[in-house]
């Protein structure tokens, strides 16, 4: 019987129980994980698969050959055995195997691990076929941390026995230590379905706990929930389960199998009834907070159309003051009471709660958000403040901001702003409010203005929080100026080398955004050479190059990607990034090599190999070999079949050719399929519909392409503009023929060939419509 063993050593990702990871261990004797097999069951084994000696003739008086020696008085004549027919290779390699075998459960008994692993590993070697010998060769291996060596003797002993559901288990337990979930899925699948599993046994049950935290960690709900349904049965005497005492016991303290977290897989795969029925198990084995158990419950009632017993146990949630659940209690109250018709109770609702506690932040906010809502300044800044007397939580901070934007206040949102961001790393939660303010020049003015007034009579100093969210406001503005200014205000006042890289990263990046390539190769040239940054500077060195290459300085963005090289020789980006300015730099062939030598040297970086891949297949075809970049990206095809990326770059160079149109159109689908809104694949989606005739239906993914491009040379508008032209409309096609012209004369690049097709176009359209102006 294999115990009951969980299988990650870390918090897991979707339930959040601290899960150990027990595996065959060593405590003197190696745990063995299956039953013993003994010296006299081997040998029998034996016996049955090397044929017997036959009787040799007994040897003549004469016979030299049957010299004899006696050794004591009376004892019978010693002989040599000569066997009547002679065992073949095979049978003495097995009976060699045989003794190498035992060789090493002897070794084993005397904890000699490693001389027992040689012996089973000799044994192997001369028996390739005895199952026996994995079995006890593959925990071995794995305790003694030879784990590829174990992995490849258990596919083997599986690929023996495919039905060995210990060993299937055992894999799969190894590959979700591993993280390599989806082999321990199929793994433990295999091991579930063997048709030697008691499917009503301890062990069968364990294996569907097992699969339920994969199937989990993998996001596949509905499976998660069978398995866990099983579980559920088995525990609560459904189903004619046979659990023994020690895995029962092990499952039911197991987090991962409490009945609170098996009512929330249930409900969110949907199964409400078999969520009510854990809850309340739940309640009765008295495990978990009832207060928290009704908040699930009350979550139930309403997906199931009940929201008057919904409300019922929320509040006891409630009355129980608890605040695990957080914001989500309020949200869920706020969605009851819509459900009720009742949503104007909400705020007095609140309002009594906040009363009786008065110290939880999460409902001050709350009930503030809900007065914002309402347009009731004044009621939501006073709750702001209130929550922010028990707690600094930046969300209040956050919601004063709101407040004072919506008074056209600049000086106290200002400050809110820059309380909000106070010791994190980025603006990222504060976005939504900059970009507020700069959709106003107004208030972007009067928020900046009143930046420049600190530090003027009784207004206070500009702090480093300060100048650096009147910075994002800039840089969110597009103002590089007033960006500038403030970044270098920022930067002077950084509180620490973390604050000052980020400062650094953040403004060199916007300036290469915004085409400022000299700017921002000084900013990343200035953080290279701080000493207190000495950790980045290779980061940094790696940035400038890309400034530099933009700027059309290319043999000083090599000299930048050298100098990091020799801070760190085996990084693959710095390889790839040499290879990259070469290929911008349109010095070709040095690309093709430089991309070639990435791919043998880091074979095992697959980002970085697929880079290389990509851009390949885009030299080669601009070089006019399509054919070759099209079998780069088909064998990227068949290594990942499901990748966006590839199925719309084939898909794209496919319909180009006006070839495989059929299958390119499925495989542009796919892609847009994962990013609906990504303006590459909508323009390929326009291009294959195009290709095939379909000019209506082309039109409205290339319309949407064109709204959704960022950064263009002309081509995007050049499909829309020939699908114009297809459909009749003659002078939409002239309007974004020309914009295209315009787009590709202004391309950091520009492509004469390109060019020259949209002025032959234009020129066309004008001499059939008798129009000779440009």
């Amino acid at each position: 019987m294999v115990p009951a063993q969980n299988l990650f050593p870390a918090r897991h990702p979707q339930y959040g129980a601290e899960v150990p990871f027990v595996t065959a261990g060593r405590t003197g004797r190696r745990q063995n994980w299956l039953a013993p097999v003994s010296a006299v069951a081997l040998l029998l084994f034996l016996a049955g698969t090397i044929p017997a000696d036959e009787p040799a003739e007994a040897p003549r008086p004469n016979d030299k050959g049957g010299a004899t020696l006696r050794q004591q008085p009376g004892d019978d004549l010693s002989v040599p055995l000569v066997p009547a027919k002679p065992r073949t290779a095979s049978e003495q390699a097995r009976l060699e195997a045989a003794a190498h075998y035992m060789a090493g459960r002897v070794k084993e008994s005397r904890n000699d691990f490693r001389g027992a692993l040689e012996e089973y590993r000799e044994s192997v070697k001369l028996d390739p076929e005895a199952v026996e010998v994995y079995r006890e060769l593959v925990p071995l291996a794995f305790s003694l941390d030879q784990t590829d060596e174990a992995l490849k003797y258990a596919l083997k002993a599986i690929e023996l026995d495919p039905h060995d559901f210990e060993l299937l288990r055992r894999l799969g337990v190894h590959m979700a230590g591993a993280r390599r979930l989806p082999e321990a899925v199929k793994f433990l699948e295999k091991a579930a379905a063997s048709d030697r599993l008691d499917q009503k046994s301890s062990v069968y049950v364990t294996l569907q706990r097992d699969l339920s935290i994969l199937y989990g960690a993998t996001g596949d709900t509905e499976k998660a929930a069978a398995a866990s349904e099983i579980v559920f049965n088995a525990l609560t005497g459904k189903g004619d389960y046979t659990l023994d005492f020690r895995t029962r016991s092990a499952l039911e303290a197991d987090p991962t199998t409490a009945f609170d977290r098996l009512g929330r897989i249930f409900m969110e795969a949907g199964k409400y009834e078999l969520a009510v029925r854990a809850f309340k198990e739940a309640i009765e084995v008295r495990k978990g907070s009832p207060g928290v158990l009704s908040f699930h419950l009350a979550e139930v009632y309403l997906k199931t159309e009940q929201p008057k017993l919904a409300l019922e146990e929320l509040q006891k949630y409630f009355n129980a003051q608890l605040q695990s659940r957080g914001e989500a209690a309020y949200i869920l109250l706020r969605d009851i009471l819509k459900s009720l018709d009742r949503s104007s109770e909400l705020i007095g609702m609140l309002e009594g709660m906040s009363e009786k506690d008065s110290r939880n932040a999460t409902l001050l906010f709350f009930l503030a958000d809900q007065y914002l809502a309402a347009d009731q300044l004044d009621d939501a800044e006073k709750m702001y403040q209130r929550g922010l007397e028990s707690s600094g939580d930046r969300k209040g901070h956050l919601g004063l901001a709101v407040v004072y934007r919506r008074r056209s206040d600049p000086s106290r949102l200002l400050e809110s702003l820059s309380q909000a961001v106070r010791g994190v790393n980025s603006l990222e939660g504060i976005e939504t409010e900059l970009q507020a303010i700069a959709s106003s020049e107004k208030l972007f003015s009067e928020v900046i203005g009143a930046g420049r007034k600190r530090g003027e009579g009784d207004n206070p100093p500009a702090t480093f929080e300060v100048s650096w969210v009147l910075a994002g406001l800039a840089a969110e503005a597009e103002k590089t100026d007033i960006a500038t200014e403030f970044y270098r205000q920022a930067i002077e006042k950084s509180p620490g080398p973390a604050q000052l890289a980020g400062l650094y990263q953040e403004f060199g990046q916007y300036l290469l955004l915004a085409d400022e390539f000299d700017q921002a190769a000084d900013v990343f040239r200035e953080a290279a050479g701080n000493a207190s940054l000495a950790g980045g500077r290779a980061n940094f060195l790696f940035r400038l190059s890309q400034a530099l290459e933009f700027g059309g300085k290319t043999q000083a963005a090599l000299d930048a990607v050298e100098e990091a090289l020799k801070l760190v020789p085996e990084h693959p980006l710095l390889h790839y990034q040499t290879a990259w300015i070469y290929y911008h730099s349109r010095q070709y062939d040095r690309a093709i090599s430089g991309f070639e030598e990435v791919l043998k040297k880091f074979p095992d970086q697959k980002d970085i190999v697929r880079r290389c891949q990509y851009t390949l297949s885009n030299l080669y075809v601009q070089q006019g070999d399509i054919r070759k970049g099209e079998e780069i990206l088909e064998k990227v095809l068949a290594e990942d079949p499901d990748d966006p990326s590839v199925n719309n770059d084939l898909g794209y160079l496919y319909a180009d050719q006006g070839k495989n149109l059929e299958q390119a159109e499925k495989m542009i689908r796919k892609a847009l399929d994962s990013d609906p809104e990504n303006g590459a694949y909508l323009d390929s989606m326009g291009w294959v519909l195009f290709k095939l005739g379909r000019y209506k239906e082309a039109a409205t993914y290339l319309e949407k392409a064109v709204e959704n491009q960022t950064g263009s040379d002309g081509t995007i508008l050049d499909h829309l503009a020939d699908c114009y032209d297809r459909l009749g409309r003659k002078a939409d096609a002239v309007k974004n023929w020309k914009l295209a012209l315009e787009q590709a004369k202004k391309a950091s690049s520009p492509d004469k060939k390109k060019i020259e097709q949209l002025e032959t176009k234009l020129k066309g359209a004008a001499e059939t419509s008798g129009d000779s102006s440009p």
